[in-house]
């Protein structure tokens, strides 16, 4: 079986990789002066200009997802408020002078004594910004090398940018503005926060919480549209640099499996995958239980893992346990990923040994 592994790497890591750095530079490289043109219209929605080191989530090898992180937003004039919302979700409250004169007009119609910054109007204002620049022939033909086509669209509460050309794979980025609050926690994250990490130093852990959250404009699950999706793109990247042995390469071949189903836009994305792979760190939390000769052992444990995951319909979130990360994954997808899950179980080394990669990566 460990042979199997090895080989399966081998084969196709270097591929997959590959394939996603130079997806990933060329998302940059369109972002970037995307982002700069946005800044010259409005000041406002002025973000970090997208690097390798960037906050991505990896949907397909087709669809990808990007926070925006701004620039000028001080997060110590947004009180964030997290007691009354869905699990997972805050309210961000104006509290500086400067603040609420430079973003009241994103607060709608909300109480004038308290003056929430809407997720939704953020997005919205955004969405007509891009949409402004896209649509300026100027731009495309900045672009360097630019033989392909991009629109803009708003699909389901999401900015979304399609790209597609004669010499181009036809892919689609999300882009999702972020307020970043560095060294700064959450009141629903606190049981994470206290309770004892049996796998990382207590030093570790507090550096982990000091690189903060953000608050991220992604829809709520109560249509509101002044919630604020608690996300943790730091800590996450944080946990997943800690040395466990082969546990990066049991995620590694997992994104790999999993990103053959290109087709499946909400497939197991590379969040959810890696989650998975903390959560089963849990379990086995000794550096030692992912040594190389238990290789073979963690990552049928992983597989059988995401297979109950599947079939309960619920992966929970790291950070804040009442967040489930399957919640929104449609039937035919969840069927589709549980068959893939299912063919790998039945006989893991004929299916590593016969695997081929999908058609995208192997076009390098």
């Amino acid at each position: 079986m460990k042979a199997a592994l090895d080989n399966f790497l081998k084969n196709h890591a270097d591929a997959f990789v590959r394939y996603r750095r130079k997806k990933l530079k060329e998302i940059e490289n369109l972002i970037n002066p995307l982002l700069e043109e946005v800044k010259k219209l409005d000041g406002k929605f002025d973000f970090e200009m997208v690097n390798p080191k960037s906050f991505y989530t990896i949907k397909s090898p087709i669809h990808y997802e990007v926070l925006l992180i701004f620039h000028g937003v001080d997060p110590e004039e947004i009180s964030v408020e997290d007691g009354q919302t869905p699990a997972g979700f805050a309210l961000a409250k104006l509290t500086g002078k400067k603040m609420v004169s430079k973003w009241k007009f994103c607060s709608g119609n909300s109480n004038p004594s308290k003056v929430y910054m809407s997720a939704k109007i953020v997005r919205e204002k955004l969405f007509e910004l891009v949409n402004r620049v896209i649509s300026s022939s100027s731009f495309l033909e900045s672009l360097e090398g630019s033989n392909f086509c991009v629109e803009v669209v708003d699909d389901d509460d999401v900015i979304s940018m399609r790209v597609s050309g004669q010499d181009v794979e036809a892919y689609s980025v999300d882009l999702i503005p972020a307020i970043p609050y560095p060294g700064r926690w959450v009141l629903s994250a606190h049981a994470w926060e206290s309770k004892q990490a049996d796998w990382m130093s207590k030093t570790l852990k507090e550096e982990v919480i000091k690189t903060g959250f953000h608050l991220v404009a992604r829809p709520s699950p109560s249509r509101s549209s002044y919630q604020w999706q608690i996300d943790f793109p730091g800590p996450m990247r944080k946990l997943l640099e800690i040395d466990m042995g082969c546990r990066i390469k049991c995620l590694l071949i997992l994104e790999i499996i999993m990103g053959d189903m290109y087709s499946q836009r909400d497939a197991c994305d590379s969040f959810q995958l890696e989650t998975l792979v903390l959560r089963i760190t849990e379990h086995y939390p000794v550096k030692s239980f992912w040594s190389e000769e238990k290789f073979s052992k963690r990552f049928l444990d992983t597989i059988r893992e995401l297979q109950r995951c599947l079939s309960e319909r619920h992966l929970t979130q790291i950070f804040i346990p009442g967040v489930n990360l399957f919640r929104d994954f449609d039937k035919l997808s969840l069927k589709s990923c549980e068959e893939v899950v299912q063919s790998v179980l039945e006989n893991p080394e004929n299916f590593l040994n016969t695997f081929e990669l999908f058609q995208y990566t192997t076009a390098l």
